[in-house]
């Protein structure tokens, strides 16, 4: 004998099957960034999730089934709940599998296999818990066919989920949305293959013992599996944006760390230990045959802005620094590090740093300060390496050596009065 579908109740276990798809894919995803006891609890909600909106979604489909010659669709409890574990036990295989940090080709194959399955004996158990007198009979040869899908849809599925991970984060959201279409369909396919599998003797009757009538298993099991796998994706997002929230927190703080430990905080620029951190990285070489590169060490210090200073006029002496800072950045565009050293210096580090170079380098800045007319008084020395020293401190000490100060006509004329 020979039923017909309900397009609307196929269409539903459809989309039960898609949500369980989703769901899989998101749980699998997510728990691979966990550790310890939280990861076994997220694969225990996913797979409880999955295997549960695989095994509705069965029951959606077998209530979309129409029974030929009236026949009433009636199930056993006790083998209708039996039939929801090797769903559940299948879906714990796959999130396991998934959020492995690495699997082999035969890895793959052996949990499609083991996973299909229990798809597998979900789907007939399910079956055969349509208790009927004679007994269902089944078709061999699109028994195989659907015991053949079910491991091919879990393989797939498996690959999916696992690749899911690989998607840059502004295509994740659609990639998951077209995966779960695509294993919905497979999931699916395999059902429907199992039911064409199905022969109904003629005149046979739904069993006495059965107490779950056909009819109510349907469109609610649908909207109950829905809502429930739907709130298990609120639950999973809720929960990865507020670890996202936490991420972004700790990298806020970690960065403003960062900043107070390496940047001075009136300029900008970086700080002390900025540079010698940056010294020690260029003069330290992993290879034994290889010599440190060579490079240029300036120092500057501002008279203008340690005399204001001293004399208690604090918000002065920081504009002058950061206009002198301003000017350094101009005449140094391509140094590798530009920091302040000291409450009223600066260093310049440059690998392009020579003699002939830091001389145009100073005439440049030296034209700047005359124009804006905003500093006074500076100096500056320099240092190169290896030839004034091999080591930081050597190096430095060199530079702030023997300053060479410059300074303009009223301060010239201010030294001379006095």
């Amino acid at each position: 004998m020979v039923g017909s579908y309900s397009l609307m109740l196929v269409a539903a276990s459809y989309c039960v099957a898609v949500i369980a798809s989703y769901t899989a894919i998101y749980f699998g995803t997510r728990v691979f960034e966990l550790e310890g006891n939280k990861r076994q609890w997220w694969l225990l909600a996913g797979a409880l999730c999955l295997g549960s909106g695989i095994w509705s979604m069965h029951f959606v489909g077998m209530s979309a089934y129409d029974m030929p010659m009236g026949m009433e669709m009636t199930f056993s409890a006790g083998l209708t709940a039996l039939s929801w574990l090797p769903a559940m036990l299948a879906s714990a295989l796959a999130l396991y599998i998934i959020t492995l940090p690495e699997v082999s080709g035969r890895g793959i194959a052996g949990g499609a296999l083991v996973m299909g399955a229990g798809i597998f004996c979900m789907h007939y158990l399910g079956m055969h818990a349509m208790q009927m007198q004679p007994a269902i009979q089944y078709d061999p040869v699109w028994v195989s066919i659907s015991g053949a899908i079910a491991v091919l849809a879990s393989g797939a599925a498996l690959l999916i989920c696992r690749k899911i991970r690989e998607v840059p984060r502004d295509w994740s959201v659609w990639v998951k949305a077209i995966a779960a279409l695509v294993m919905g369909a497979a999931i699916c396919g395999m059902h429907y293959s199992g039911m064409a599998a199905a022969i109904y003797p003629m005149g046979a009757e739904a069993a006495a013992g059965n107490t779950l009538r056909g009819d109510w298993m349907g469109v609610p099991t649908a909207i109950a599996a829905s809502v429930l796998l739907l709130l298990a994706i609120f639950v999973a997002y809720s929960d990865v944006r507020d670890l996202e929230r936490a991420r972004r927190q700790q990298a806020v703080a970690q960065d403003k760390a960062h900043k107070a430990a390496f940047y001075d905080r009136v300029t900008g620029l970086g700080n002390r230990s900025l540079l010698e951190a940056r010294i020690l990285e260029t003069l330290t070489v992993t290879d034994a045959d290889a010599t440190p590169p060579p490079f240029g060490l300036a120092y500057f210090e501002v008279g203008d802005s340690r005399d204001l200073a001293q004399a208690g006029r604090h918000d002065e002496a920081q504009e002058k620094l950061q206009w002198f800072s301003r000017q350094l950045q101009s005449s140094f565009p391509k140094a590798e590090l530009i920091v302040r050293y000291s409450s009223a210096s600066f260093m310049v580090l440059g690998h392009d740093l020579d003699e002939n170079s830091l001389a145009k380098r100073i005439a440049r800045l030296r034209s700047a300060l005359k124009v804006d007319g905003g500093i006074d008084t500076w100096g500056w020395g320099a240092s190169y390496h290896p030839e004034s020293a091999s080591n930081t401190r050597g190096l430095i000490l060199v530079a702030q050596r023997d300053l060479e100060w410059e300074r303009s006509d009223s301060a010239r004329e201010s030294l001379s009065v006095a």
